[in-house]
């Protein structure tokens, strides 16, 4: 079962993005380097708002920086936690989805495990592993 986790959301700086929604009440976490992902990332949460996660690419290796060159700041991924991260990823495979990468561990999750998928019906989906 899938249980939202967050929206991710490509931009070129963290700090100029984050300024907006700090206006309107959330609160940041600290920002976390991840080379493995080549992006940098920030945590925005807010009571009762779907968590946000920004993402900023470290280099042009970063697949956020292709979305930012075609598509600009714009949502990137929905996020959902799983209990079994293989069950899920096996499971969105036979529904036609591609697995991009992963299962690999996400300095930003405590190091849980993350795993990206895309199908053209339904976009950029991230799993997370949930806490043990």
């Amino acid at each position: 079962m899938l249980t939202f986790h967050h929206i991710g959301i490509a931009c070129r700086d963290i700090a100029k993005t984050q300024a907006f929604y700090l206006g309107q009440g959330y609160t940041a976490s600290p920002v976390v380097e991840d080379p493995l992902q080549h992006v940098r990332i920030s945590f925005l949460e807010k009571e009762g708002a779907p968590r946000i996660e920004l993402l900023e690419p470290l280099d042009d290796q970063s697949p956020v920086a292709r979305t930012l060159a075609t598509s600009g700041v714009s949502p990137y991924h929905m996020c959902y936690e799983v209990q079994d991260i293989e069950a899920a990823v096996n499971h969105l495979r036979g529904q036609r989805f591609l697995l991009v990468n992963g299962p690999v561990p996400a300095c930003a999750m405590g190091d849980r495990r993350i795993a990206f998928l895309f199908q053209k019906n339904t976009g950029l989906i991230e799993l997370v592993e949930a806490q043990p």
